[in-house]
């Protein structure tokens, strides 16, 4: 809702020059493996033979990972600069202080609908439907509380809905459906 696995994708194909040697997994999963350090060690010896230079592990909603912790940070101790790990979360305060302390922090603020509302026309004109700023701010400003990029394209696809099956759109500020469709 915020870009973090986005960024996260886009910040490791920069560190591994464009072609980054990665793990995308589950935290769980990866804990279980038999040899952890052995597992990210080796993945580390091949990374060094590529351009990527390190073995990259991206691990999405890593607050939920809560079994084997302390296997994960002392694997990671014992590869040095060959492997690193991108972790994103909501609650960075759930993930376990010693793997926060290895970790630098890039904190994402919500989305509020203004800051999604050029995105979402752009998006709305490029399927033909030109409405106002005010109205477009309007309806996302009824998901602003949830400060996520992905219920303000639910508003969009409710629109592109009602307009592609000639519904009426919500009324809105003194207006009544100042629509044009092009």
């Amino acid at each position: 809702g915020t870009g973090k696995t986005t960024v996260a994708n886009l910040l490791v194909k920069q560190l591994g020059n464009g072609h980054p040697h990665i793990e995308r997994c589950d935290a769980d999963e990866l804990m279980a493996k038999a040899d952890l350090k052995l597992y990210l060690k080796q993945a580390a010896a091949f990374a060094a033979l590529t351009t990527s230079e390190k073995h990259f592990l991206i691990l999405n909603e890593f607050d939920n990972a809560k079994k084997n912790l302390s296997r994960f940070w002392t694997a990671l101790d014992a590869c040095g600069d060959g492997v690193m790990a991108v972790i994103t979360t909501n609650e960075p305060i759930d993930v376990h202080k010693s793997i926060r302390s290895r970790c630098d922090i890039i904190e994402f603020p919500g989305i509020t609908a203004v800051a999604a509302l050029g995105r979402i026309q752009h998006c709305l004109k490029a399927e033909g439907v030109v409405l106002p700023d005010a109205q477009v701010l309007h309806y996302l400003k009824g998901k602003e509380h949830f400060y996520d990029l992905r219920k303000y394209f639910r508003v969009a696809d409710e629109i592109l809905y009602l307009v592609g099956n000639n519904m009426v759109l919500p009324s809105w500020g003194s207006q009544k459906n100042p629509l044009r469709v092009v």
